[in-house]
């Protein structure tokens, strides 16, 4: 007798399990129930229709005809499960016309999403012209309105408030981005790189306003909606598009039974296991065995979905797969910009107790003598003791997505700063340096734990530059358009040699330079001259970052 499987919810993780299924077991009924009209769909494709840069057309991956027919799934879309009876196996389905019937199962996997986490204040369903942006119709409706629109809100500058501003922008509208907490893309990165992603969307001409809560939506009365904000300003928009984040979609869990993480996602094994029998759980509803924990994590992405799916299938048809654990790998697009994270951030790292080391670094992302060279920005944490490779950010204009992805590797790996140091990349001038940054991050860093580069941390360079001498290693035209340090000296690099012999140098020496490297050098040159010199780390744009926010622990971020 085939095996009956019943899959709640469509999309990448829902589909993933429901094609892979049927590849391996070609006799068993496979029923996918999809709350929406779209069982498959471009959900991160979403924010570039509101540009158009992506049409509507091209959002559906694939409709449910074309898929029922290519896999032989019984796919019934804009039905919903409303609930389960893990004893009988049973789930209870509402039809389109609101009648009920009960459907059989052996295995049961859960794929129901995300839902657009909305602040409690706004009523969105009231106002005409306020969206989230979740599904293709969020999208379509959207793009309706963007034509006649020209003065929009977002509220959010996650990676999608992000991508929702510049796509808005591109249409033609004056976009104001309003971020409760201090800085652009808070959950990933740390304020000193987020302070480049900041100056570049105002160089694009988007407004920012962070620290700055929306305290109310309200209909101005005129198709306009008026927004409160945290400065006791009101403003008033043609559009506004929430983006405050996402939240599991776990009611039916909950309602039966099934065990949860603390964010609310349904908990999973490394086979994608509830705690119930028969009952398996993927994509962005669930909490997976993490990299970035000792537990599991909710990282609602689009890889994780599809591997869960894939792994999910794989166990129901009884072959030996796991799940590797998530690393939160992510990439987003800023107008010119790739901003690239993978693993642990300061912020999670400080949280755990975890002992750190931070570095940072800008390297070209291919030869500086052919043409068309971009620095790429990078920071690194890694284990202070052994050099284990913890996290990375890197933000530039080309490159970033492929040393991500070898960091990535690496920290899946458990691979160490040592490790990175002496990977065998590929290299042609077109494409990279004879050292390439990946390489460079882990030089540096082998450097920190054998002690050859002494660093220092802004915290620590704060309450040590009062009984320090301070010198600026930069050249004249980069300290005259960037700026410096109150109380020190400038001694560009290629004069630290003489003014060494000029001086009488009494303590320690601190260097600093635009991001740490002419500083480096420059520390252990003072060092093999007998005078204690360290650098500070992420040099003055870091110093500048924490500045802006008045703040000047800079660690963690």
């Amino acid at each position: 007798m085939s095996q009956q499987y019943v899959i709640v919810g469509g999309n990448a993780a829902g589909m993933s399990t429901a094609t892979r299924l049927r590849r391996l077991e070609e006799d068993a009924d496979i029923v996918v129930i999809e709350a929406t009209a779209y069982v498959s769909y471009a959900s991160c494709g979403l924010p570039y229709h509101l540009s158009d840069t992506v049409p509507e057309s091209e959002l559906a991956v694939m409709g449910a005809d074309q898929l029922s027919a290519a896999f032989d799934l019984d796919i019934r879309t804009s039905q919903t499960v409303v609930d389960i009876d893990s004893e009988r196996r049973v789930v209870t389905v509402e039809s389109r016309d609101n009648d009920r019937y009960d459907l059989d199962y052996d295995e049961l996997v859960l794929a129901t999403g995300a839902e657009p986490l909305v602040p409690p204040t706004f009523d969105i369903e009231s106002l005409e012209h306020c969206y989230t942006l979740r599904t293709v119709s969020d999208a379509t409706a959207i793009r309706t309105r963007v034509d006649d629109a020209k003065r929009a809100l977002v509220v959010g500058a996650g990676y999608i408030g992000i991508e929702v501003a510049e796509n808005l922008h591109e249409a033609g509208h004056s976009v104001v981005v309003a971020e409760l907490l201090d800085q652009v893309m808070p959950n990933t990165l740390g304020d000193e790189m987020a302070a480049l992603v900041e100056t570049h969307l105002r160089e694009q001409g988007i407004e920012l306003q962070l620290g700055v809560g929306v305290e109310e939506l309200t209909d101005a009365g005129d198709g306009t909606i008026t927004a409160a904000m945290g400065t006791d300003e009101s403003r008033t928009f043609d559009l506004v598009v929430v983006a405050t984040g996402v939240r599991p979609r776990t009611e039916l869990a909950e309602a039966a039974g099934l065990e949860r993480h603390e964010s609310g996602a349904i908990t999973v094994d490394s086979r994608m296991r509830t705690d119930t029998p028969a009952i398996h759980a993927v994509g962005d509803a669930v909490a997976a065995p993490s990299a970035l924990s000792s537990n599991r994590a909710w990282v609602p992405l689009g890889g994780p979905a599809n591997r869960q799916g894939r792994v999910a299938a794989n166990d129901i048809a009884g072959h030996d797969d796991e799940l590797a654990p998530v690393l939160d790998t992510a990439i987003a697009k800023v107008f010119d910009l790739d901003v690239g994270t993978v693993g642990l951030t300061e912020s999670r790292l400080a949280d755990q107790e975890r002992p750190y080391e931070a570095i940072y670094t800008s390297e070209p992302s291919h030869a500086g003598y052919y043409p068309g060279t971009a620095d790429i920005h990078f920071k690194l944490l890694f284990d202070p003791d052994d050099g284990t490779i913890l996290g990375a950010q890197a933000i530039g204009t080309q490159g970033v997505d492929k040393r991500i992805d070898v960091l990535a590797t690496a920290i899946a790996h458990d691979d160490t700063v040592f490790d990175i140091r002496d990977l065998d990349l590929a290299y042609a001038p077109p494409y990279s340096a004879a050292k390439d940054p990946v390489n460079v991050l882990g030089m540096i860093g082998t450097n920190v734990i054998e002690g050859v580069a002494d660093i220092v941390h802004l915290e620590e360079f704060e309450t040590a530059r009062e009984a320090a001498t301070v010198i600026d290693t930069r050249p004249a035209e980069m300290r005259e358009t960037q700026g410096s340090i109150p109380g020190d000296e400038h001694v560009p690099l290629g004069n630290l040699r003489s003014w060494l012999e000029e001086r009488d140098i009494d303590g320690e020496v601190l260097t600093y330079c635009k991001i740490g490297k002419s500083s480096y050098m420059a520390s252990r040159i003072l060092q093999q001259e007998g005078v204690p010199s360290r650098s500070l780390t992420g040099g003055y744009y870091r110093y500048q970052a924490a500045k802006r926010r008045g703040d000047t622990a800079g660690r963690p971020s």
